[in-house]
């Protein structure tokens, strides 16, 4: 379990006298790495509704932690003795592993839930896991890579929503037809692009490759070698790869995002997100904040848009979740995953391409009652199982199994 190899913090006699406590054998105690991420809060309000103890200390999703922040979680896990701790896609870990072999040492399960494809976060990096080590991961096409990396433990871990902030009965009175939230990635292409000038013939390999369809959900998950000639990518330093694949995602999704509402402009798709709309729509609003505004615009728009990202090969996307248990109508693109977390035809409602987009939002536009009667089902089906709490007690599960001392 020990002993591997790399940079340690020194634990005291006194100190292990302080972290050798039992694990998971009373009401759960839960330590959050906050990042400012958005699923921090929810986590908390979720672990409490179950009754159990939770901490936080502040800590980075990228950059250094201050001696503060090292300060702050040192006394944070003496003083709370935490079960496990959680945050997300890997925050508060130094590149050299020395967080991770020190929770190895304290004997204290990390959990990392990522929610992006631990390629940008992790890449090809032989980190240092252990038995302490949990990769719980929002796509399960990424668990060949993170057990690769090193991971023993690896746990697939959908999307789940908050009920406090996404929580609203559907309605057919509704202020617009149809509409998409979320950025245009003109901006993020742009400077992706901008990032590979120095390397021509990659960039003009990229743009040939989804140019002509080589370049899908299906492979993406298996890495740019399989999507590029891999000559093009020989003696390329890590930081040249990530920018590549970066590159790839941006450009894919700003590509299937206009091509998504310009296909809807006729039925007045109203788009929200930044500036970069502009240049694509005829109607374009400012950004929704998701913590404040998004759950009424899910519930006041008679159907809502969803385009899974290119980094998702079966899993589903926040929206799937948030805009049903909002009370608004979505139609998503499908994916496998869906057919597992909901009842395929009655509560999610999906289409494979522009065409058959196109023909459903004709459809519905014109039977608002079908819509409110798959939008409760979903509802109920997402209240009933797809919160964060229920996300937690599955974790709770797994890690009772294999931590409980």
């Amino acid at each position: 379990m020990s002993g591997s190899e790399g940079p340690r913090l020194t634990i005291t006699n006194g100190m292990r006298r302080i972290l050798d406590y039992p694990k998971f054998r009373g009401p759960v105690r839960m330590l959050v790495l906050e990042t400012q991420y958005f699923f921090d809060k929810s986590w908390r309000r979720a672990a409490e509704e179950l009754g159990w103890q939770t901490a936080a200390v502040p800590s980075v999703m990228v950059g250094n932690l201050t001696r503060e922040h090292v300060q702050n979680l040192f006394t944070t896990l003496g003083e709370f003795r935490p079960d496990f701790i959680l945050t997300s896609n890997y925050a508060g870990m130094d590149t050299m592993g020395m967080f991770s072999r020190f929770f190895e040492d304290a004997r204290i399960p990390y959990v990392s839930w990522f929610t992006d494809t631990p390629r940008m976060i992790l890449y090809d990096r032989q980190i240092h896991c252990s038995y302490y080590s949990v990769a719980a991961t929002w796509e399960r096409a990424y668990t060949k890579h993170f057990e690769d990396l090193g991971f023993e433990h690896v746990l697939y871990l959908p999307l789940a929503t908050d009920p406090a902030v996404f929580n609203g009965e559907p309605t057919t009175q509704t202020a617009r037809d149809l509409a998409f939230v979320g950025t245009s990635m003109i901006e993020e292409a742009g400077e992706a692009w901008e990032k590979l000038e120095h390397l021509p013939q990659v960039a003009q390999a990229i743009r040939d490759a989804l140019d002509q369809g080589h370049i899908n959900k299906a492979n993406f998950t298996q890495g740019i070698h399989a999507l590029l000639d891999p000559s093009l990518l020989r003696d390329r330093d890590r930081s040249e790869l990530r920018h590549i694949e970066l590159c790839i995602i941006y450009e894919a999704t700003r590509r299937e995002r206009a091509a998504l509402v310009k296909r809807l402009e006729p039925y007045g798709v109203e788009v929200r997100g930044d500036p970069g709309w502009q240049q694509v729509a005829r109607c374009v609003g400012g950004t929704v904040s998701y913590f404040d505004s998004l759950a009424p615009h899910y519930r006041s728009t008679a159907i809502n848009l969803n385009a899974t990202s290119l980094q998702m090969k079966t899993g589903v996307n926040q929206r799937v979740f948030d805009c049903p248990a909002a009370g608004g109508f979505l139609i998503t693109d499908a994916q496998d995953d869906l057919n597992e977390l909901f009842e395929p035809g009655s509560e999610v409602v999906t289409y494979a391409t522009l065409d058959e987009l196109e023909d459903k939002v004709r459809y519905y536009l014109n039977h608002p009652q079908e819509r409110t009667a798959i939008t409760a089902r979903a509802r109920k089906r997402v209240l009933g199982q797809h919160t964060h709490r229920h996300r937690l007690q599955t974790l709770e599960a797994f890690l009772r199994e294999r931590y409980q001392t």
